[in-house]
């Protein structure tokens, strides 16, 4: 029997299987092996005690927090306090490219832009085009692109990154109301009286899945300097063109980076946030 590990705590799992949520374990004899079960594993259960007895190949693995096979990230940005940054957009991105998860971005708090600065939206967006990755624009206050945002869930496991402050709570709520409810459904099966975010969860929601993460917003990226070279944002179409393999794109000759650079084919903002974020890196 195949399940899928919803919740954990140090030894006991949460696991949904064909239409059924209960607490597991991993089967005793395979304590030796060490499995690092998280949230978002698919496993295998012994058909009678229900117990773990394997752990599926994944499709891929987020460190901070860990949860596994992602299909979506939604880094959620705000245009007002706090302001939109580009170098974290352009950080998480990274991160969700090392990562194989494709990234979406949702912009929160579009109503707070004032008429006079309509120019600011536009700006943003024209750097999210250049991306070519794809984004909503959101309001929970007018409703604004709700809609759209919500239909990206279906059929999706998705979890959530950002900066505090930026409505990421507000946002699923008002997609999803019954979300404090499933919270409440998992925390009763852990045993537990309340849910507070301190480990993963993963919700039921639109067909899909959300995960419920703490601590998402703030990380260092667990990558090494080369690893940020060929998933930059831009910078990553030209791995392998350089003259040096291990290109960091900073002063080596021949480097196809700085060459499109001079040449206008990456703007010199995102340039300069790669090179902060190579500076501020120690691995």
């Amino acid at each position: 029997m195949k399940g899928l590990v919803i919740a954990k705590t140090r030894r006991h799992y949460v696991i949904e299987a064909n239409n059924e949520t209960f607490t597991s374990v991993i089967k005793g004899t395979l304590h030796l092996h060490n499995l690092n079960i998280v949230v978002g594993d698919k496993v295998s259960l012994d058909k009678d005690t229900k117990q773990i007895i394997s752990l599926e190949d994944r499709k891929n693995f987020l460190l901070r927090p860990p949860v596994a096979n992602i299909d979506q990230v939604l880094i959620v940005m705000s245009v007002d306090k706090p302001p939109f940054s580009l170098f974290l957009v352009e950080k998480f991105l990274t991160y969700c490219y090392f990562a194989e998860v494709k990234p979406l971005v949702v912009i929160t708090k579009a109503d707070k832009i004032d008429p006079k600065e309509e120019e600011k939206i536009k700006e943003i967006m024209a750097h999210l085009d250049g991306y070519a990755c794809d984004y909503f624009i959101t309001s929970i206050k007018s409703g604004v692109g709700l809609d759209k945002l919500k239909a990206a869930f279906s059929n999706k496991v998705s979890a959530l990154m950002g900066q505090t402050g930026v409505g990421k709570s507000s946002l699923i709520n008002a997609l999803f109301p019954e979300f404090e409810r499933e919270i409440g459904d998992i925390s009763e099966k852990l045993g537990r009286g309340r849910h507070t975010t301190r480990e993963v969860i993963l919700l039921k929601i639109e067909n899909g899945y959300l995960a419920d993460t703490p601590g998402f917003s703030s990380f260092e990226l667990p990558m090494d300097k080369e690893a940020i070279a060929q998933n930059y944002p831009l910078i990553k179409r030209y791995f392998g063109k350089c003259y040096f393999n291990n290109c960091l794109h900073l002063s080596e000759t021949g480097c196809a980076v700085k060459k499109a650079l001079e040449e206008g084919k990456i703007p010199p903002m995102i340039y300069q946030n790669y090179v902060k974020l190579i500076e501020e890196t120690n691995k």
